[in-house]
């Protein structure tokens, strides 16, 4: 169990959080001047979207997420979300905040079974930050919000071995383990199968015996300046 897991944890599947609700509020737009007070407008979906990141990313709330810890356990990682997703003006019913988190948590399960190495988590994690900083490109302090998280992941994540991102890749899918949703936005594209988990594409396979491998040997005798060099062409 890694404790470094869980800003990449939370920083992803409130970027996820933000997408989908992007999404829903853009699909409800109005012209500001044909809205009625109970419709959405393109500023009510800026607003929406500024309330929510500033408090996501609120500086004290970042310097605790960031220190060494366990995970927090699924209801407690659940309620964050519920009261983030109600920091603003909107307001979601149960059946709308349950489908909400099942998108978040079932997208960025699948993002981690795809990334080929364990270090790619943290890249995906970048990708979100920078949807994220798409939404608020008008709100210079919110950016810089968002600025200071993405310096904080390089400063902390940058220098981590194989090894540990690893554990961070084994510890998020020991979280989603249990979690087999089915997401109705993969089912066109055959990414979700009947038992409820998403399809891994296989990579192409490669021949690897035809490739030349070169290795050097070297020898370093005791006490002795001198140093001997076996070469090989290549190993089968």
């Amino acid at each position: 169990m890694s404790v470094r897991t869980l800003p990449l944890l939370f920083l992803n599947l409130g970027g996820e959080m933000l997408y989908v609700l992007d999404q829903r509020l853009r699909a409800q737009n109005i012209p500001g001047d044909k809205a009625r007070k109970d419709e959405w407008t393109e500023v009510d979906r800026k607003r929406v979207l500024n309330d929510i990141i500033s408090t996501m990313f609120n500086r004290k709330f970042m310097e605790e997420l960031f220190k060494p810890q366990d995970l927090y356990s699924k209801k407690a990682l659940r309620t964050v979300y519920d009261r983030l997703a109600h920091a603003s003006i909107m307001r979601l019913n149960q059946a709308s905040m349950d489908k909400l988190y099942d998108l978040m948590t079932m997208a960025f399960k699948y993002q981690v079974l795809l990334c080929p190495r364990p270090k790619d988590v943290l890249l995906v994690t970048f990708n979100h930050l920078d949807s994220i900083k798409g939404f608020i490109q008008d709100s210079p302090t919110i950016l810089h919000q968002v600025d200071e998280t993405s310096r904080q992941l390089t400063e902390i994540y940058g220098n981590l071995s194989a090894g540990e991102f690893q554990m961070i890749r084994q510890t998020l899918l020991t979280f989603f383990q249990d979690l087999h949703i089915r997401v109705s936005a993969w089912n066109p594209r055959g990414g979700c199968c009947p038992g409820h988990k998403p399809v891994i594409q296989k990579y192409q396979e490669q021949d690897f015996t035809q490739l030349v491998i070169p290795i050097t040997l070297r020898i370093f005798y005791y006490k002795h300046s001198s140093e001997d060099f076996n070469h090989f062409p290549h190993l089968h």
